[in-house]
């Protein structure tokens, strides 16, 4: 490792946001374990190198700080544990430099997790000058010329051994302060010549070019090579070990079951129900499958070479039980009995959904349109209407709601209630996926062609005419089932593009097709898992313009996932209309953190779209800081609704930037929140031309 230009490679980028660690390789043993340096929390040498002792007492209460540390046994007695879903694989412990007296802290990061608790506890009066308020202390002790604190952290990469100082992505420290600091680090710590420096953003590698040359810096790239094994869902499970090509599967020449702990030849763009995930190619965080692991609770991996790594062919068509933690994994024969036994006590719990009102049919605006409309108007339709009122920092298309009632009116004009009440109650098409899915095709055939109701349609057709003359529409999944605190209902559905003028795109082709992916098979089989009534849900729809030639198209979370201390905007952006989530195979989005209360509002990029020129940003500076006040603005609005005392809150986005025909300027436009539901983001995948 050497002093060099920092490259935030896609691979090291996915280590960095969900840990790393290594494979041990295995053998054909039935249990393999993936484990890095600090999971055992300093188990090191007592010794490291000549001169150097461990100085905190392996079973001894941690002191709150200290000025040295002699072995990695003292590291792990005060670092952070790793946080799943954030930069787990790493330990990172805080460190302070006073210049007021030139002094070197090592705090207790269990017990002060910020820079400003623990400055303010002991580096405030008693002869030393008073701290002040978190404000001042933030826009000080990271912006300023004439901070007081060097502030930063001392960082241990398992999987590669590095140990790396690093200072916060949105600190403007010079090279000089950067120097001061890593050289205290050198001289008070066991690890001495061994510590590099770690650009952590864009913005702080500015200043690797200036630094002296005994200053070793350790890029992303080079941190993360050789990485195998990647964490994206942490968690147990129990089922059957089978290997699947995925080609097979989008052929429907294999199915999955919920009891399978599926072993992928690459990442599919959308999965059935499993227990547990491991995929031999590399996934992002967005990804289609991590969001369903997620949404499922589900453990979710990538492990290279996991196709032909032998214990775990040993394992094949076994019951096993696969553990994914941030640092290591496992995967353990278990008896067909013990399996049982797990699934039993690990059902999922039900979805409450609520309950359909029937009685409303209108086609409302939806700046009518609230949270307490979901049930005669869906998830999405009511949460659009609560961000069309937020105001005009929040752009959103004018739009309609068509009621749950008309699609239950469809179903009973046709008989197709009386047909989905004989399937639910069929023995074969319960217990055999394969019956499911063709049983379910020949019904969304069936409706495709289905007669629409005439005043219906005619409704529809006449505030098309009113209200939208001239405009290809998008009609958009809503129901009563999905944008749930708890349940997204992520790509279950889909949705379709109607033109009256267009006699290749008939708005009743478009309603119908919408309609009938009530019964997509995946959106069946998530609906089943989570014990949801299939008899219970109805699909509203959401109106507005279509946006055929987008400019920019992405997902954003309105809180910062991997860091809850440090607010910012995370943000997923791709270059026109080419999916963020389930992107063409070797096409990258520009994925960054939007520090946007920060001082400078400063972006720490975590990867980059390759279908700009390099060097280049999907967005503009002033693009990304009209989207981060519509983040904000929603961050705010839903707070009320889904901030809880005690847990992660952030709002799940999309958005896009159009420019029509005869402006000059790209617009943003806010096309959905909903709540997050764990640590995973999607988007609507039915979201096609």
């Amino acid at each position: 490792m050497h002093k060099r230009t920092c490259t935030l490679g896609l691979v090291a980028v996915m280590v960095l946001l969900v840990g790393c660690s290594g494979s041990d390789g295995g053998g054909a043993d039935a249990t393999m374990d993936s484990k890095g340096p600090e999971a055992d929390n300093g188990t090191a040498p007592d010794v490291w190198s000549p001169g150097w002792v461990c100085i905190l007492g392996a079973g001894d209460d941690p002191p709150d700080y200290t000025q040295t540390l002699g072995c990695p046994t003292d590291f792990g007695a005060l670092a952070s544990k790793a946080a799943a879903g954030g930069f787990s694989g790493t330990r990172s412990l805080k460190t302070v430099v006073d210049l007021f007296d030139d002094a070197l802290y090592f705090q207790n990061s269990l017990k002060y997790p910020l820079h400003f608790d623990f400055c303010t506890a002991y580096l405030s009066g008693n002869g030393k000058p008073p701290v002040g308020d978190t404000a001042t202390f933030a826009a000080t002790e990271y912006s300023s010329k004439y901070r007081r604190f060097l502030l930063g952290m001392l960082t241990h990469y398992g999987a590669p051994g590095v140990w790396a100082y690093e200072i916060e992505p949105w600190d403007t420290a010079s090279p000089e302060m950067v120097t001061a600091a890593y050289d205290q680090l050198r001289q008070a710590t066991f690890i001495a010549d061994d510590l590099y420096f770690h650009p952590t953003s864009e913005l702080v590698h500015k200043v690797v070019a200036h630094l002296p040359d005994h200053v070793k810096v350790a890029t992303t790239e080079e941190l993360f090579e050789g990485i195998d094994f990647l964490p994206l869902n942490l968690g147990t499970a129990v089922g059957q070990l089978h290997f699947f090509d995925v080609d097979a599967l989008e052929k429907k020449e294999a199915f999955v079951t919920a009891r399978d702990i599926a072993v992928l030849d690459r990442v599919p763009g959308d999965i059935s129900v499993v227990a547990g995930i491991i995929t031999d190619a590399l996934q992002t965080p967005l990804s289609h499958i991590n969001v369903l692991s997620q949404n499922r609770g589900t453990p979710n991996m990538t492990l290279f070479g996991a196709m032909d790594e032998p214990a775990l062919r040993a394992l094949e068509n076994r019951w096993v039980r696969l553990k994914v933690d941030a640092f290591d994994y496992t995967v353990t024969e278990v008896a067909k009995a013990e399996a049982d036994a797990w699934w039993e006590a690990h059902k999922p719990p039900a979805v409450t959904i609520p309950q359909l009102d029937l009685s409303v049919k209108d086609l409302r605006d939806t700046k009518q349109l609230g949270l307490d409309d979901i049930p005669a108007f869906g998830g999405k339709a009511s949460h659009y209407g609560v961000i069309s009122n937020i105001g005009d920092l929040v752009p959103v298309a004018k739009a309609f709601a068509i009621p749950v009632f008309y699609y239950k009116q469809f179903e009973e004009q046709n008989g197709f209630d009386k047909q989905l009440d004989e399937l639910l109650a069929d023995e074969a098409f319960n217990g055999d996926i394969a019956v499911r899915e063709e049983a379910l095709g020949k019904l969304q055939d069936a409706m495709a062609k289905a007669k629409v109701d005439d005043d219906f349609l005619a409704m529809v057709l006449a505030r098309l005419e009113a209200d939208f003359p001239g405009i290809r529409m998008r009609f958009r999944s809503s129901t009563n089932a999905e944008d749930l605190d708890g349940f997204t209902g992520a790509g279950l559905y889909t949705s379709k593009t109607g033109d009256p003028g267009d006699p290749s795109k008939p708005v009743e082709d478009a309603i119908r097709g919408v309609w009938a992916s009530l019964w997509n098979l995946r959106a069946f089989e998530e609906r089943a898992y989570r014990s949801i009534d299939h008899r219970g849900i109805s699909m509203a729809l959401l109106v507005h313009r279509s946006f055929p030639a987008e400019d920019a198209n992405g997902v954003a979370l309105t809180n910062n996932l991997f860091d809850p201390l440090n607010y910012a905007q995370y943000i997923n952006v791709q270059l026109g209309g080419i999916s963020v989530v389930k992107p063409p195979p070797g096409i990258t989005a520009d994925q960054f953190l939007y520090y946007f209360l920060h001082p400078g509002q400063t972006s720490t990029f975590l990867a980059h779209s390759n279908l700009v020129k390099e060097g280049e940003d999907v967005l503009t500076r002033d693009q990304t800081y009209r989207l981060g006040q519509a983040l904000y603005a929603i961050h705010n609005t839903f707070g009320k609704h889904y901030q809880k005392p005690d847990g992660f809150y952030a709002m799940d986005v999309e958005f896009k930037f159009n420019t029509d025909p005869g402006e000059e300027e790209s617009r943003l436009w806010i096309k959905q929140a909903r709540p997050h539901p764990g640590w995973a983001v999607g988007v609507d995948e039915g979201e096609t031309e």
